[in-house]
């Protein structure tokens, strides 16, 4: 018997999510890291933390949610079968246990108390009918290629254009009982249980299959939280708590308001006057931030490695030539010096694809020296190249983020150490940088913000530089060699075993060098007077529910 309990009313507006800036990806946009924590829901009058953010590009249907703001969202209204907590380890949540003998056939019993926020109980059937229909290529998800993994996906979502499909359910997925269900994947995976942790495998409630457009107006899950009234993108969202949560992340405040920002110093100058609970310094702010925040300004390894992605679609980038000059520009950019005047330090010189820190990460992966500053280097291979043909090389960003400073910063040294006319190229709004690149505008460089959703290297490694499992590589590079290594690695019997095909994976990004890896960030979190237990995850996770107001 389900409660009266019925989400409050509001029409959700679609938008296009805005600048994924370090403060989103430092405070809400990484893997759902959570703590476990024993605290009953607090009470008294609503008063909302506010966060910094940015607003979701569109319906919050887990399926669908690819870019930052909207994973900001969907993270707090869902739970899914496991979670990352605080020391980086996939644990469960909804799922009671994972068990598997194969690899390739994973039982999932769920706890028999979950519930979404209507009251309506949380059971197999809630994530085999989500994962199902999110697979379904009529229902166009963004994020369905992590679905890819599981058998008979490529007969409900075919890659080939124009190829029908034949089947409207997964066969990998078998409903036992109400709270078991079997998953089994068309080949062989010791990592799928971290693969878990993306937000695309959370459940849906009845009510979602019932009216799915009624749903997006007031959408809710079984999170800890549950949007009041509706989404803004102008302003911001807020969250209230979610009366019939039964999951371990109990919130440890009344409510969060996210506000929508677009311009990364407002961020600091109202969490500096108390006008915003919970932000990130960025810019000029990193050189400021400890004078001003004391102990209030939080740093440390967890944010997204910052790349320059090239158009290999571009006939020239695809050329011999064009990775000599890619290899050139490397070797050009000193990543010490960016990181020591623009990020006051806060931060370290990339050495690889993924990011420091995840396990099996490595910082001598042969090839990876081309990520060294040497400028003799850097000078002899564009004269290999011939040089750089062209009369500018644009730098594309999205100027409503906290990019500005380093894009002009590498665009300086590639002008004085090479002589390239590199031009920092904005593209006014984030929506707008997408577009463009997703439509091969590009014909230079472009700054990406890559961090992985899971401790496995393969993530950002399938994700971001693949052409399979609806990965979102956008810079045109193929190979069947990384693609067959990644692939060996997915299938190797222990973690330990996978780590060596996904590197032998980096030495053929080295080799071809699609995107070059510039720095890791480090996340940067301020937070106001009136707040505390500001507890960054070590994995860069959202923590928001821990957040408490100040006595």
């Amino acid at each position: 018997m389900t409660s009266s309990f019925r989400p409050k009313s509001g029409r959700f507006k679609t938008v296009a999510a805005l600048a994924a800036s370090s403060l989103v990806f430092g405070l809400a946009a990484c893997s759902g890291g959570q703590t476990t924590d024993d605290a009953g829901p607090v009470g008294g009058e609503y008063d909302p933390i506010s966060i910094a953010a940015t607003p979701p590009d569109g319906p919050l249907i887990p399926t669908d949610t690819e870019e930052a703001g909207r994973k900001t969202l969907v993270w707090l209204i869902f739970d899914g079968l496991v979670r990352i907590d605080q020391s980086g380890e996939v644990v469960n949540e909804v799922a009671e246990s994972i068990e598997t003998e194969d690899a390739v056939t994973f039982t999932v019993k769920v706890k028999s108390d979950q519930k979404f926020a209507d009251g309506s109980a949380v059971t197999a059937k809630s994530f085999v009918d989500a994962w199902n229909w999110g697979a379904q290529a009529e229902n166009v998800q963004k994020a369905a290629g992590d679905l890819a993994v599981i058998k008979g996906y490529s007969e409900v979502h075919p890659s080939e254009v124009g190829v029908e499909p034949t089947a409207t359910e997964l066969s990998g997925l078998t409903v036992v009982d109400d709270l078991t269900f079997t998953i089994e994947l068309a080949e062989p995976w010791s990592g799928f249980r971290a693969h878990l942790t993306s937000v695309v495998f959370s459940p849906l409630p009845q009510a979602f299959f019932d009216d799915p457009e009624a749903w997006k107006e007031t959408p809710f899950g079984n999170g800890p939280y549950q949007i009041q009234g509706q989404i803004d993108e102008s302003t911001g969202t807020y969250l209230e708590l979610n009366p019939n949560y039964t999951g371990t992340r109990t919130p440890h405040n009344t409510g969060i308001y996210y506000r929508y920002y677009t311009d990364p110093d407002a961020i600091y100058q109202d969490v500096l006057a108390d006008n915003l609970d919970v932000g990130s310094a960025s810019g000029g702010g990193l050189l400021t931030a400890q004078a001003d925040f004391g102990d209030r300004f939080l740093t440390g390894p967890g944010g997204p490695t910052q790349t320059l992605t090239f158009p290999l679609y571009d006939e020239f980038w695809a050329s011999d030539n064009g990775l000599l000059v890619r290899q050139a520009i490397s070797h050009a950019i000193n990543r010490q010096e960016i990181i020591d005047t623009i990020f006051g330090g806060l931060g370290a010189p990339a050495k690889d694809f993924t990011q420091i820190g995840l396990y099996g990460w490595r910082d001598d992966i042969p090839g990876g020296e081309v990520l060294d500053f040497d400028l003799a280097q850097a000078k002899a291979l564009l004269d290999q190249a011939g040089g750089y043909a062209g009369e500018r090389l644009p730098i594309y960003y999205n100027g409503d983020g906290a990019h500005k400073e380093w894009v002009e910063a590498v665009s300086y040294q590639l002008r004085e150490n090479l002589g390239i006319n590199a031009v920092p190229t904005p593209i006014t709004t984030f929506p707008e940088f997408l577009e463009q690149r997703d439509k091969h505008e590009f014909t230079g460089p472009w700054r990406a913000s890559e961090i992985p959703f899971n401790p496995s290297l393969d993530d950002i490694l399938r994700n971001v530089y693949s052409q399979t499992g609806g990965a979102s590589n956008q810079s045109g590079w193929t190979s069947q060699e990384y693609e067959d290594l990644l692939q060996r690695g997915r299938s190797a019997a222990t973690t330990d075993e996978a780590v060596v095909f996904f590197n032998q994976a980096q030495e053929v990004l080295f080799q071809d060098l699609p995107a070059l890896p510039l720095w890791y960030t480090y996340r940067s979190v301020i937070h106001s007077n009136k707040v505390t237990n500001v507890i960054p995850s070590p994995t860069g996770g959202n923590l928001v529910h821990l957040y408490e107001r100040a006595d």
